[in-house]
């Protein structure tokens, strides 16, 4: 996937303009995005798509106020999936000062070539969001263009929306959060050296710190499956701050993997969340741990016996 930047600009030929955060690429934005690539296959255009490198709130409020659903990486690769051609990643403080109708006649128009934009019907822009979707239907057909407004996606008699599917991962409603996005609730992160604790109760596990921009599930024990070269192995993570031996407070995804004893240090593991088995609990020995422990590996394994 072609990622755009400042010195492509103005693009060359025209494009179908999807413009949005898309965070989670749930199936509300996929709804948007294909229709988006559906008319730029009509009209022999690429489908590009026109997006913040860091969110606007964050931006505005301080870098941890909005955490993601999914990273840069994860967001290119689902888009791509869905058919799009090229991504922007624009700075909000570029464009935070644009009224709407600079906003598209001299971005959308002129530095895009956009002969479509294509938004959610709740999309806002411009400066104090002062601009809406239909502030942009009337701004693209004054200046000859064309755009498309997408309805709500609903599901289970809700609207799909990234703040809902936040809500349902930092709940520990996996199951929830994956209906909507559409695929399982999943995270990549490279895998970091540890204490070994693990390996001493005889279940050795891949740790994994989540930055600070990424969300953070509800803390507690859960069924995984960990793709490791293109292989899912089952596994039991808990996330939280492993309270039995550490009181430092930092936030981990603990995995031990089920019958797999390779070396993991500095690669990228995606752990896919399932079923939540129990919380986060802080017990009184390394004995009593590792009993829970054994209790979670058995659990996991009539999970993934049961769904096979």
């Amino acid at each position: 996937m072609r990622i755009i930047t400042d010195m492509d600009l103005p693009l060359k030929g025209g494009c179908v303009l999807s413009l949005g955060n898309f965070d989670g690429v749930h199936i509300g934005h996929t709804a948007l995005l294909e229709a988006a690539c559906k008319k730029a296959k009509e009209l022999g255009l690429p489908s590009v798509v026109w997006t913040f490198g860091e969110a606007p709130l964050n931006v505005l409020r301080g870098k941890s106020s909005l955490k993601y659903i999914t990273g840069s990486s994860d967001k290119i690769r689902l888009l791509s999936a869905v058919g799009c051609d090229a991504v922007y990643f624009a700075d909000f403080q570029q464009y935070r000062d644009c009224s709407p109708e600079d906003f598209v006649r001299r971005v959308l128009v002129r530095d895009f070539g956009a002969a479509v934009a294509v938004c959610g019907y709740d999309f806002h822009f411009a400066k104090n969001r002062s601009g809406n979707s239909e502030t942009l239907a009337n701004l693209m057909r004054s200046s000859g263009k064309e755009s498309l407004i997408i309805p709500p996606v609903i599901k289970n008699s809700v609207i799909i929306s990234s703040t809902l599917i936040r809500e349902y991962i930092t709940k520990g409603d996996i199951a929830a959060a994956s209906e909507l996005l559409g695929r399982r609730y999943s995270f990549v992160l490279p895998v970091q050296h540890g204490r070994h604790l693990g390996t001493k109760i005889g279940f050795p596990t891949i740790n994994q710190r989540f930055p600070d921009y990424q969300l953070v599930p509800a803390y507690g024990v859960y069924a995984c499956l960990c793709e490791i070269d293109g292989v899912y192995h089952p596994g039991v993570s808990n996330i939280g701050v492993k309270p039995t031996v550490t009181d430092e407070g930092i936030i981990l995804c603990e995995t031990h993997i089920l019958r797999f004893s390779e070396n993991m240090y500095d690669k990228e593991v995606r752990v896919l969340l399932f079923e939540k088995l129990r919380d986060e609990k802080k017990f009184s020995s390394l004995d009593e741990l590792k009993a829970a422990v054994a209790e979670d590996v058995r659990h996991t394994v009539n999970y993934f016996q049961m769904k096979c």
